[in-house]
């Protein structure tokens, strides 16, 4: 039996779009690449021949055989062009940040509901090796007191072409990196009972936000999250200590680098990380201190589109990322921007 094909149309072809989403809905059976909303038709057809390039997106709206539409447009369109593709009766795809505000959040959540649309954001990074590693060696740490996550770069000059540079609505990196970092930990332990921000532009001629520290509380244990824009050596990308063990691994999942390259994930060798980059678990036990490398899982952003279509093709099946766990994410963000504001912890 043939699988039911999903038509798919991408707006935009930026990074997110190239790099990322077109990638993996080729390597996904069900999924049909058939429309590009994108004013760079040459760079377009070079990589995908077989794909209509469109430069009005109403083309995409009104074409009854297009099933879903994944929205990679600049932030500050998040909400009112998926808001547009769901009065259009079509199923989205939001790149992650969701949207700007909570409300906007709230609206796309009913609007999707009422006419019965699957609504999901592109939170991919739940799907990252290290993550991965982490939720599967977490049970040995006992109970955690305290879970870090950076996501740090080195990247002085400032770009100001580059809209998440100068946009106020959605730009800086509390929401292009910190999204990552929020979603990963509402994912592992819920939402925290209070929130403190340090917000801050430390980059000669940066306009937006490009170091952020977080801290969520959660009774006794302390989740910290952070991001540098100029950091020449990164922090742990995560880690955890419980009263039985700890664990802490440097390096970025390798996905995104081999996407870059060229690699597709149906290459034999992709997601394989390196293991110059393995995690390290500490565990105490009656015997004493022991410590391991851990082989990484491999990651699989892939399996977010898989998933998906799971849910398009069977409506009792949820979609991998909720809109409103992604909702959950915009809250957090607006809140550590009041609690930098008044510089105070704020409480839920």
């Amino acid at each position: 039996m043939s699988k039911k094909i999903i038509n798919v149309g991408l707006l935009g072809f930026g990074l997110s779009a190239s790099v990322f989403h077109a990638p993996l809905i080729k390597s996904v059976p069900g999924f049909k690449l058939t429309h590009i909303l994108s004013r760079q038709e040459d760079k377009v057809l070079t990589v995908y021949p077989d794909v209509e390039v469109v430069t009005d997106i109403e083309v995409l709206l009104a074409n009854p055989e297009i099933d879903l539409l994944i929205n990679t447009l600049p932030n500050e369109l998040h909400y009112s062009v998926t808001k547009r593709c769901l009065e259009a009766g079509k199923h989205v795809v939001v790149e992650k940040p969701f949207v700007v505000n909570t409300p906007h959040a709230n609206e796309l959540i009913e609007l999707a509901a009422s006419k019965n649309l699957n609504l999901s954001v592109y939170h991919n990074r739940r799907w990252d090796n290290g993550y991965l590693t982490l939720q599967q060696e977490l049970s040995k740490l006992g109970t955690i007191s305290l879970y870090e996550a950076y996501f740090d770069r080195y990247r002085p000059e400032v770009s100001l072409q580059k809209w998440r540079e100068t946009t106020n609505h959605g730009g800086g990196i509390l929401y292009d990196l910190g999204s990552h970092l929020l979603d990963q930990a509402l994912n592992l332990f819920g939402m925290p009972e209070a929130i403190f921000a340090d917000l801050e532009t430390q980059r000669v001629n940066a306009q937006l936000t490009d170091y952020f520290q977080i801290i969520l509380y959660y009774q006794k244990m302390r989740v910290v999250l952070g991001s540098s824009s100029i950091m020449t050596q990164a922090r742990p990308i995560l880690a955890a200590y419980g009263d039985k063990g700890s664990f802490v691994k440097y390096g970025l999942d390798p996905q995104e680098d081999m996407l870059r390259s060229g690699m597709t994930p149906v290459d034999a060798d992709f997601g394989v990380e390196n293991e110059i980059n393995n995690a390290q678990l500490s565990i105490n036990s009656e015997h004493g201190l022991t410590r391991q490398s851990i082989i990484s899982q491999t990651g699989n952003y892939p399996y977010f589109y898989q998933q998906l279509y799971r849910a398009l093709v069977d409506r009792d099946h949820e979609v991998p990322v909720s809109a409103r766990s992604a909702a959950n994410v915009i809250r957090l963000i607006e809140l550590s921007i009041q609690s930098n504001d008044l510089g105070q912890k704020i409480y839920l």
